[in-house]
């Protein structure tokens, strides 16, 4: 809490190395004097000392340059496995998509023509459905009032033709969303283009009966329900179809066409199926999010993608067969989670990092030698704040410990005596928990974390916490005036007040004289509120005023006084997470020094405080 004018000089270390084996001068083996006229520096088994520092930075360099080439060899062996595993998990996505795809197409297209599918068998009666009574077979939905598949979208049109004829009955969709239902529409017959509720002219049933004939007799199946994509004015046609034999020889041909948004919208819910790919896989997000996917007819135009590709790089396709449109599916893991499916991910490049690595081998080299002393500077310091904090924790713990021994013998043999004891063990209770507390928020120093600012009344908290303190400044006779101004109700994290006044109060007692006054004042003025503490010390020097506020800095003029040296520097670390700032003043007659803290006032919060302002300092006594 308050330790802090530490001595910002601290004493050197020796030089590494001495001057024993590092040293310039060099001896040679007495033979060589006496036998040996060639130069010292061609001795065959030693080198002069100022050439091994070269020699090490040449082998580290060496070194460095070996680990640069194999660690590139192993990036790129890493990156070859990473690849390859990629490809076959986007392989078996391509696979298990087109695997649900067909699934749902069987589904939708058996819910659509399968009333008029036969398989093997023949139809024997006489009368035939026309291509209208097929959206009946579509079951009812009262919500809508409308015929709504179960298994995919609502078609656009239902067509039906006796093949090896150009008869092509129509029902068309009349919903007002044909996406979303069926509501039935009158027979229609070719030719029926005048009928302006239908889409089709002459040449687009022309079209169809064309292009499905072709696909019949090239291998037609008669159980099944086949999909065809065929292109007409480059626009892409989506067909599904059923044969229907009869049994006096004809033919009949069911289909049905989707518009591009419908089956752009079933290829999409295909993707969404929660069994598309497994949970290990997966691990709880959606396809989406893990998998880049398209859909291309046989002409290779997209018909559906999960989202924009720039590069296919790590993808993997299938393709479907002809009797269900030709479609390729191609698949691409997110590299994104590369990561989460091949150990150690999918490496960078990493050659402009290791040719880096490799130019500054020297410069670490050097580098090494400073750290080196740095560390045994850092582990002095160390070692110094443990020994202080050490004393300081054994010091009430002692006093508790005699206080409670002397209790337990009886050899007080009066309440007074007794009382007195007890208050003491308080009073040395009240400053180890001040002290782990201080210990505690230092270790935080740097971080915002304290939790959401709060209402304090500033004015009253202060006269509250330097009451607290009061029984530990008694323990050097030292007095506590306060003097608070009525000033706003400022915002601060929790206990925030409490570090700083702490703090400051226990360094004002302990680096001032025994039965001095310690005074604390509060004002608020231009925007900020300005809390002083003033104590009757020997002062802090101008030019360590800035320094005391460092971690483990305490003044020279300190002496052997026990401290630890963190208590100013959690005091400056708070004042700057509230926005304000911590400094030191001289007192105006010479004696002591004045700590201050400034923090700013939000206008918004600028509420005058309840307390009431004290016309002169008001004494607090232990």
């Amino acid at each position: 809490m308050g330790d802090e004018r530490r001595d910002s000089s601290f004493s050197h270390t020796p030089p590494i190395g001495g001057s024993g084996h590092g040293d310039a001068s060099w001896t040679c083996p007495p033979s060589v004097h006496a036998h040996s006229p060639l130069p010292l520096s061609m001795g065959p088994w030693r080198l002069p000392p100022l050439r091994w520092p070269t020699l090490l930075l040449l082998a580290s360099v060496a070194l460095t340059t070996v680990g640069v080439v194999e660690a590139n060899r192993a990036i790129r062996s890493h990156r070859a496995v990473a690849e390859h595993a990629l490809r076959d998990y986007a392989g078996f996505a391509a696979w298990s998509y087109q695997q649900h795809l067909r699934e749902s197409l069987g589904a939708a297209t058996q819910e659509l023509l399968g009333a008029v599918n036969h398989g093997e068998g023949m139809h024997t009666s006489p009368r035939v459905p026309d291509a209208r009574e097929l959206a009946h077979y579509i079951p009812m939905d009262a919500q809508c009032g409308c015929h709504r598949p179960r298994h995919g979208p609502s078609p656009a049109v239902f067509f039906g033709w006796k093949l090896g004829t150009d008869t092509l009955g129509l029902g068309v969709n009349s919903h007002a969303d044909p996406m979303e239902g069926w509501e039935v529409d009158r027979p229609l017959a070719y030719p029926a283009s005048a009928d302006r509720r239908t889409p089709f002219t002459a040449e687009e049933r022309a079209w169809i009966n064309d292009t499905l004939t072709r696909h019949i007799r090239r291998g037609g199946d008669v159980g099944r329900f086949p999909l065809v994509i065929a292109r007409l004015d480059s626009v892409p046609r989506v067909l599904v179809y059923t044969l229907m034999p009869t049994a006096w020889g004809d033919t009949l041909v069911y289909g049905a066409e989707y518009s591009r948004g419908a089956f752009a919208g079933m290829l999409r819910r295909v993707m969404n199926d929660r069994g598309l790919l497994p949970e290990a896989f997966t691990r709880g997000r959606a396809a989406t999010e893990v998998v880049h996917l398209q859909v291309d007819d046989a002409t290779g135009a997209t018909l559906f993608a999960s989202a924009p590709v720039r590069d296919w790089t790590l993808d993997d396709s299938t393709r479907l067969p002809p009797g269900v449109g030709s479609l390729r599916v191609r698949a691409q893991i997110q590299p994104a989670l590369a990561g989460t499916l091949v150990i150690g991910g999918l490496p960078r490049s990493r050659l402009p990092f290791l040719v880096g690595l490799l130019s500054v081998a020297a410069a670490l080299s050097l580098v090494a030698v400073g750290q080196i002393r740095r560390e045994g500077e850092l582990a002095r310091m160390r070692g110094d704040f443990v020994d202080s904090i050490s004393h300081e924790l054994r010091t009430p713990l002692a006093q508790m410990r005699l206080y409670l021994e002397t209790l337990r013998l009886g050899r007080f043999t009066t309440e007074a005596q007794r009382a007195r004891s007890l208050d003491n063990v308080e009073r040395e209770t009240m400053r180890l928990g001040q002290l782990v507390e201080r210990v505690l928020r230092f270790s935080r120093l740097g971080r915002d974390d304290d939790g959401a600012r709060a209402p304090v009344d500033v004015g009253d908290e202060v006269t509250r916490i330097v009451g607290e303190f009061a029984p530990l400044a008694a323990a050097r006779r030292a007095q506590l005036a306060v003097d608070a101004a009525r000033v706003p109700v400022l915002r601060l994290r929790p206990s925030a007040l409490r570090h700083l006044l702490l703090n400051l109060l226990d360094n004002a007692v302990k680096y001032g004289p025994v039965g001095q006054t310690v005074r604390v004042r509060l004002r608020h003025a231009d925007g900020a509120l300005r809390l002083e503490v003033t104590d009757e010390g020997s002062g802090v020097p101008a030019n360590e005023r800035e320094s005391v506020w460092k971690p483990y800095q305490r003044g020279r003029t300190v002496g052997h006084t026990a401290g630890s040296g963190i208590g100013l520097a959690v005091v400056r670390d708070v004042a700057a997470q509230h926005g304000g700032r911590a400094f030191i003043e001289a007192t105006p007659d010479g004696r002591g020094a004045t700590f201050v803290v400034v923090l700013p006032v939000d206008p918004a919060d600028a509420v005058e405080s309840t307390v009431a302002s004290h016309t002169a300092p008001e004494p607090v006594h232990g």
